[in-house]
């Protein structure tokens, strides 16, 4: 079984990571720290699943053991396979969603493609035990209402996580940390 991929980003992308590993190129497609950590042309040692069946062989990369953790029990939850916890992790990192897991967060969870509120529902039943320390917090909620408010602003949200993750939020109000982050965009 492969648990770690070493090898050279030649190509990132929001649909898919190429890397250099020895004379082979492996794609796959990137989660969302990938795409928000990782640069071209640097060797990173990424977390990695390997499964085959009769149609396909795919090798999952991961930015982190957390994330490869969130990718398995995501594919735990019925009616969700691979594909769909891979598409999840594109489009939120690991930490949000099991704080909106744990938060029992339906809306959050709700408004990642291809999850509805029944799905949504089902993810938080099977898996909230799963990730009891992650309770949410003020600081949290600001967070993502700022990155909300600003995504809804047409700014991309890779950008803006990047920015709010960078600020120092304790004692801001919600007005105080979207005004900062504008002037920083």
């Amino acid at each position: 079984m492969i648990r770690k991929v070493r090898g050279i980003i030649d190509k990132i992308s929001d649909d898919e990571i190429i890397i250099k590993v020895g004379n082979f190129y492996i794609e796959s497609i990137p989660t969302y720290r990938i795409i928000k950590n990782c640069n071209e042309n640097d060797e990173y040692t990424f977390e990695s699943i390997l499964e085959t069946n009769e149609w396909n062989i795919s090798l999952y990369l991961f930015y982190d053991e957390f994330e490869r953790h969130m990718f398995i029990n995501l594919k735990k939850v019925s009616k969700l396979g691979s594909k769909s916890a891979l598409k999840i992790l594109q489009n939120a990192d690991a930490e949000s969603i099991a704080i909106m897991i744990s938060s029992n967060d339906i809306n959050g969870l709700s408004k990642l493609p291809g999850i509805g509120k029944k799905t949504a529902e089902r993810i938080i039943n099977e898996l909230k035990n799963n990730f009891e320390e992650f309770i949410i917090t003020k600081e949290t909620n600001v967070l993502n209402d700022a990155l909300e408010a600003l995504e809804a602003l047409g700014f991309e949200k890779n950008k803006v996580y990047n920015i709010l993750k960078a600020m120092d939020i304790e004692n801001l109000s919600l007005e105080n940390i979207i005004t900062q982050a504008l002037k920083k965009l």
